[in-house]
């Protein structure tokens, strides 16, 4: 797989989507990270004009489900097809690699070895509270990654904490060996997108309220606040100051509040929780709660007036909620907190109520729990969310203005709407991350290389050549002069009956294909030959499986080295 790259620098605004069917997967109960990959594959199989649109993947049967998956959102006559890690040299002809996450050292030390400079890596924040994160966050600095890659930051205040972290660890390392390290990828800051198209019910709002109202039987003068989104009070949005505010909501405008809740509860024991704080905190409420994990129920947005989202976890690093609740032309009520506060604005598209959290400085034994494994990582966030405070007084006020005032709750409402058509429509993120990539493009051609590989080191020192690292254990190597023979009687049809002996090969495709350890086999019959001459027989690119083939030969008594 010792391809060089460091020809094929390509100017293209294209991409190759990194694939695991894991990170896109929302059949289920989805969480914020999918929900995000999916609508960006399906965004970008739509309006990137990539044919062929490619995937990187481990294995054939996640290459299946790539192209089945992206086949369903593609244009008519884009392939969808996939590479496996022994042709990431061909990502090259995109130009870059688009990964769902901020794992950029992972691929760049797979690229390393293979040249540098073939194509840039992209990736792009989710949630930043968990130990994973962070490592990969801090393998930026430590990772062959160049000036031509990029981590995008999903809002402000994500960038903020990226670099945080970064500069905290380049603290500890400049300590550590005396060097300062240079931050090198770009952290250009992209939100997340909607499909705007998909909150715009083709029916008509009035219809589509209707039925929907209908549907979930709920009465056409109840005023409905929406929320949708996990119930998970440890690691989502304590519900708390939601009830408490739609209680004072309710007594101050004396009208018939309903709280349509829509997701899904992780177990019987959070459900039973949620429901005794609704009862408790706000009885004078009416609280319906619908699965969101059923396709219909996602249509929800349709039977409401007001949207309700106060976040309050470090854990929610943007909020895809309130932009989908805009796109439905929802005004917004929601916490000034992370994500939230780029998205919303604050008197025109809904309302951003004041949060409130513990100084720096005060969290230093939290983040130590599930650092040594006393607790998990659940338990720190949702320390960290009982101890910040959503200002449940200027909630209920916000709340009441809106119920009380339908030209108000219009006038948002078609605020929110064209503010996410203009903002944060796929089409729109697409064509930021197409200038990106090709702005990456540009840098690649010009800047100089980060980490250059030096001639006779390990290109990945910690995933070594194992022939390297282990030299010192075999009595000696194979080289290009060692001679080698067939033993005594065998032929074309031994050799090919050893080759489908599981024991014997179990590693069979790094061996030569049967036609190829035939012909092989056919220059030993007419006599000893050295690897050098045997590999002679073949194409260069088949260099290191005519390699692998004379040791099995030698192994399985086949043939014997002189």
């Amino acid at each position: 797989m010792a391809r060089d790259l460091r020809n094929g620098v390509q100017q293209s605004g294209q991409a190759v989507i990194a694939w695991a069917s894991a990170n896109y997967d929302i059949s289920g109960a989805l969480v914020g990270r999918q929900s995000a990959s999916d609508g960006f594959l399906r965004a970008y199989a739509r309006h990137g004009g990539a044919d062929p649109l490619l995937c990187l993947s481990t294995s054939r049967a996640e290459i299946d489900a790539f192209r089945q998956h992206a086949a369903r959102h593609a244009p008519p006559g884009v392939t969808c097809e996939g590479l496996l890690p022994t042709d990431m040299w061909r990502i090259a002809t995109a130009g870059t690699l688009y990964v769902p996450g901020p794992d950029l050292g992972h691929y760049a030390w797979l690229r390393r070895g293979m040249g540098q400079r073939g194509f840039s890596i992209c990736g792009v924040n989710h949630a930043l509270s968990g130990g994973p994160a962070m490592s990969e966050v801090g393998g930026l600095l430590t990772s062959p990654v160049q000036e031509w890659d990029a981590l995008v930051c999903t809002s402000t205040v994500s960038r903020q904490a990226i670099t945080r972290i970064l500069d905290e660890y380049a603290a500890y390392m400049a300590q550590l060996t005396g060097v300062a390290l240079k931050v090198r990828p770009r952290l250009p800051l992209i939100p997340l997108g909607v499909d705007c198209a998909a909150f715009a019910p083709a029916e008509g709002a009035a219809a589509a309220r209707a039925r929907q109202r209908a549907r979930l039987g709920i009465p056409d003068d109840d005023i409905v606040l929406l929320y949708l989104g996990r119930f998970n009070h440890m690691t989502k949005a304590n519900p708390a100051p939601m009830y408490i505010a739609a209680e004072q909501a309710a007594i101050r405008t004396g009208r018939q509040i309903r709280l349509l809740q829509v997701g899904w509860f992780p177990s019987a024991q959070v459900e039973d929780g949620f429901r005794q704080a609704a009862a408790a905190l706000s009885p004078h409420v009416t609280h319906q709660f619908v699965d969101g994990r059923e396709t219909e129920n996602r249509s929800a947005w349709f039977a409401a007036d007001i949207f309700v989202s106060f976040a309050d976890n470090v854990q929610e690093s943007f909020g895809l909620t309130p932009i989908e609740a805009m796109a439905a032309g929802l005004p917004v009520v929601t916490s000034d907190w992370s994500g939230y506060r780029d998205s919303v604005r604050d008197g025109i598209d809904g309302f951003r109520i004041p949060t409130i959290a513990q100084p720096p400085g005060m969290g230093e034994a939290l983040a130590f729990i599930p650092t040594a494994g006393y607790a998990p990582h659940s338990t720190m966030v949702g320390a960290v969310a009982q101890t910040t405070a959503v200002d449940t007084v200027a909630a209920a006020k916000a709340l009441s203005a809106l119920i009380d005032d339908p030209d108000l709750r219009h006038r948002m409402g078609a605020a929110g709407r064209a503010r996410a058509r203009e903002s944060f429509d796929w089409p729109v993120i697409v064509r930021a991350y197409r200038r990106l990539w090709a702005d990456l493009a540009a840098i690649r051609a010009a800047a100089p290389e980060a980490v250059p590989l030096l001639p006779g080191r390990a290109p990945r020192p910690l995933a070594m050549d194992p022939f390297a690292l282990f030299r010192e254990f075999p009595t000696r190597f194979l080289a290009p002069g060692t001679r080698i023979a067939l033993s005594p009687g065998v032929d074309v049809p031994a050799v090919l009956a050893m080759g489908q002996l599981a024991i014997a090969a179990p590693v069979r495709a790094i061996l030569l294909h049967d036609d190829e350890l035939a012909h092989l086999v056919r220059r030993l019959g007419q006599g000893p030959a050295t690897v050098q001459e045997l590999a002679g027989l073949f194409p260069p690119a088949r260099r290191e499986p005519v390699w692998f083939t004379v040791g099995w030969l030698c192994k399985t008594g086949l043939a014997q080295w002189q």
